[in-house]
């Protein structure tokens, strides 16, 4: 059987309680049944919201080959991240990828307009920023940390 591939979209200062959480649970090991790559939108080093960096990401091209796509929060989630990247994202969920965030990462999600129709989760610190960058998108926001769009 084929693994389940698993690509975590790092974006700029990344915060990395969110990267750690998801390269823990799915990093390539004997026994377990994923595969992982850890992206960032044009490859290479990825600076994190605490000043060290991930280096030696792949780029933006392995969202393609993704089953699951997770984005960690993020320092800078006001701004939304640059255009390859929400394309990218659409580009796999047209095709059937399941993606999900944490904390805000959901806001890159909401960006790349991929909430529509859904119950949003984001920290909830940051749920009524959520609801004021992306109005009347359609989507309900509930207070929390993670955010799945596609089971």
């Amino acid at each position: 059987m084929a693994p389940h591939r698993v690509a975590i979209l790092v974006l700029p200062r990344v915060l990395p309680i969110d990267l750690g959480i998801p390269t823990q649970i799915f990093n390539t090991r004997p026994n377990t049944p994923y595969e992982l790559t850890v992206c960032g939108g044009a490859g290479g080093s990825v600076m994190t919201s605490t000043g060290f960096t991930v280096g030696d990401t792949a780029g933006l091209p392995a969202l393609a080959q993704a089953d699951t796509i997770i984005v960690p929060g993020y320092w800078e989630y006001q701004r939304p991240p640059a255009p390859e990247v929400a394309a990218a994202l659409k580009l796999a969920f047209s095709r059937g990828a399941r993606i999900a965030s944490i904390c805000t990462g959901a806001f890159a999600l909401a960006a790349a307009g991929l909430l529509d129709g859904r119950t949003v989760t984001t920290h909830w610190a940051s749920a009524d920023e959520l609801e004021t960058l992306y109005p009347g998108s359609g989507w309900t926001a509930v207070s929390s940390t993670s955010t799945t769009i596609r089971c």
